[in-house]
């Protein structure tokens, strides 16, 4: 009887930790999470495999190595880098980037053409590297799906539900919408990604405002981005008050060249 009060009464504390999951403070990344590190790492790849069968990658070398070079540079100002992150660009015109669990990082062409300066695209980046910092995306899906069936999915048990799942959460067919709690702390750590790796973290300001002004020209192009990052006044608001805090300094990672050259190429 003591045993089984035992088990209920753990039962009870996880339910509440993952329930709570998104009500710590903006600067906390140390979320309860069931699913660990490794077991992200397995989740993350069998997704991005379902994934890269849906979106055309985007092959030429020098795009390729821009991607990478850009979002290294953004890694070294992450609090913490505990997964093999990938950075890739796939043939899609809608403005928007999305993060996979485990690291794996899909920027969309409409958003590299979208974008007017470096300081624009590492913003949306840096705010979808620090989904996977704070591991949100397992932590969602945990309170969405439950323990149970993730595990199955990682052990390969369940190989219908995964591609389905990666359609409806990752491809072309919807999106993973995080919740307000995780969007604000991505929006934070982002700020905090982009000033110690030298990016201008008012780039996210301007790409912010200037989704906004794209939104009433042409909302379809934008129903996505919009669908899984809900855009406020108070989300601006909160982004310039973090940026305000910062100690100035100059900002000098970004390459304009090679940023121009990459967005030409997608064209």
């Amino acid at each position: 009887m003591k045993q089984w009060r035992m088990l209920m009464m753990l039962g009870v504390l996880m339910v509440a930790g993952i329930g709570s999951g998104c009500a710590v403070s903006k600067s906390n990344i140390q979320g309860f999470n069931l699913i660990s590190i490794d077991q992200e790492k397995q989740l993350g790849d069998k997704f991005a495999g379902e994934i890269e069968k849906q979106y055309t990658l985007v092959k030429d070398p020098e795009v390729q190595a821009y991607v990478d070079s850009l979002g290294k540079k953004l890694l070294s100002g992450a609090r913490e880098v505990k997964f093999d992150y990938t950075f890739k660009v796939v043939q899609e015109d809608s403005v928007n980037a999305f993060a996979v669990p485990g690291g794996h990082i899909y920027v969309q062409s409409g958003l590299l053409k979208a974008a007017d300066t470096e300081d624009e695209l590492a913003g949306v980046v840096a705010h979808e590297i620090n989904h996977v910092v704070a591991r949100h995306a397992t932590r969602q899906l945990t309170q969405q799906y439950g323990y149970t069936l993730l595990l199955q999915l990682v052990l390969g048990q369940n190989p219908g539900l995964l591609t389905q799942l990666a359609t409806s959460l990752f491809g072309k067919a919807g999106s993973l919408a995080y919740s307000r709690g995780m969007e604000s702390q991505s929006d934070f750590l982002a700020v905090e990604t982009m000033h110690k790796a030298g990016y201008n973290p008012q780039g996210i300001v301007k790409f912010f405002e200037k989704l906004d002004k794209m939104n009433h020209q042409d909302p379809n192009l934008l129903t996505k981005f919009f669908s899984s990052h809900p855009l406020t006044t108070d989300r601006i608001k909160e982004v310039k008050e973090e940026i305000a805090k910062l100690q100035p300094r100059s900002y000098s990672a970004g390459s304009e060249a090679a940023f121009k050259k990459a967005k030409e190429k997608v064209r």
